[in-house]
């Protein structure tokens, strides 16, 4: 944070979004690499929904978690690691979907 600000507010929010949602990247990686191997199978609807659900559900959360439980910058940040984590299971579970007819045809 400190190569674009020297504001230590900033840095200190920077530093927690990455301590709290930076893990869960994998998540969202697993979801993208699979989305990938949709592709291959050449269906994607499954996975571009689990991708629209992913990211209805972060507003969501995020919404509820800023306005009603008012818990702040670490409370969004926890939503959004949710939303990454929820991404990969309903990414994993649609590709399961798109591969069984596959396979069937073969």
């Amino acid at each position: 944070m400190e190569l674009f600000t020297g504001d230590e507010e900033v840095i200190h929010v920077g530093a927690a979004y990455l301590r709290i949602v930076g893990p869960i990247y994998g998540f969202y990686g697993l979801g993208m690499s699979l989305y990938f191997a949709t592709q291959g199978f050449g269906s994607v609807v499954w996975i571009v929904t689990a991708n629209a659900v992913r990211l209805l559900a972060n507003a969501g959360c995020a919404l509820a978690v800023l306005y009603w439980l008012n818990l702040g910058a670490i409370g969004f940040f926890v939503a959004i690691a949710g939303g990454f984590c929820a991404y990969a299971a309903l990414t994993a579970i649609a590709i399961s979907w798109v591969k069984e007819p596959v396979a069937k045809q073969l």
